[in-house]
């Protein structure tokens, strides 16, 4: 507060306030720089009240009396008409019941967020290509089985396996931390179509490298990044700007949040709607990707 700010101030006068502020960390600075200039705010605004009354009592003293009764005035009209021009809009605060997420809800969505997204993707391609390194599938395609019963089975099976893997996690949250989350209907379907894109993304990668170690490898270098940027295991609040889309549109990041979205902050369906249908096209897209893939694959076998 420089010097006169006082002087100024009770003056009537306009004071000036100069403040300091270290923008190293954004967040720290919002919260501070909130908490200082809503108090000069309700400190202007408090100012600016008395003044008005001290105001009113002149006027009261000394307002023509004609011009009262020549527009019908009152004293209380007067006095809004000058509190309102002071203050034309009043913000009141409301209290209403929300929901945070507790830190086991958050992890424990992110087990599955990891289940749907490098093991279901692993586990269908690397499995897919031991089949095919052992001679399994050459074998199923010159038998009456077809090459589309071995996809079926396998991908049920990595299915299963995941979703096993991530009630024993949920299981395992309610008996160690004492709290976990039991998926709705539409939540177990939200998993569903997840698993279903990953298992579709990795049949693809494994059809397109032929080389277990190469699949892998590829696995890795898209999952890693993504358990980051898509709001797996960080949240999507802490991401930097130009990742927040990824987290956004990227199905398997999007499948995460509508179910945060859907069993920890109690959403309707209706407001995730929309959002599992673009998951689901883009679902059927990679599985018609990985489909042909696949059926050329099977093609070269039969040569």
């Amino acid at each position: 507060m420089p010097k006169g700010f006082g002087t100024n101030l009770t003056s009537g006068r306009q004071a000036r306030v100069y403040l300091y502020f270290d923008k190293s960390d954004p967040q720290d600075y919002q919260i501070v720089s909130g908490v200082v200039k809503g108090f000069f705010g309700e400190m202007e605004k408090e100012m600016r009240r008395r003044r008005i009354e001290m105001q009113l009592e002149y006027m009261e003293l000394y307002f023509p009396k004609w011009v009262i009764a020549e527009y019908n005035l009152t004293t209380e009209m007067i006095r809004e008409y000058m509190l309102a021009s002071a203050e034309p809009i009043v913000i009141e605060e409301k209290e209403v019941e929300g929901k945070t997420a507790t830190p086991i809800q958050f992890y424990v969505t992110s087990f599955i967020g990891i289940q749907f997204l490098f093991a279901t993707m692993l586990t269908i391609g690397t499995g897919t290509l031991e089949e095919i390194e052992k001679g399994t599938l050459r074998r199923i395609v010159a038998s009456p089985a077809t090459a589309w019963d071995f996809l079926m089975g396998k991908m049920l099976s990595t299915f299963l396996v995941i979703m096993i893997s991530i009630v024993v996690g949920l299981a395992y949250a309610k008996f160690v931390f004492g709290e976990t989350i039991v998926p709705s209907l539409l939540g177990w379907i939200i998993i569903f179509i997840a698993s279903l894109f990953s298992m579709s993304l990795g049949l693809a990668i494994a059809m397109g490298t032929r080389s277990i170690r190469s699949t892998t490898a590829v696995v890795n270098f898209i999952s890693m990044p993504l358990l980051f940027l898509a709001g797996i295991v960080v949240p999507e609040s802490a991401l930097p700007k130009w990742a927040r889309p990824i987290a956004n549109y990227f199905p398997l990041g999007r499948a995460l949040k509508d179910f945060r979205l859907l069993e920890i902050y109690n959403r309707p369906a209706s407001e995730i709607a929309s959002d599992i249908l673009w998951i689901g096209l883009a679902t059927l897209t990679s599985l018609i990707i990985a489909v042909v893939l696949y059926n050329w694959a099977v093609k070269r076998l039969e040569i």
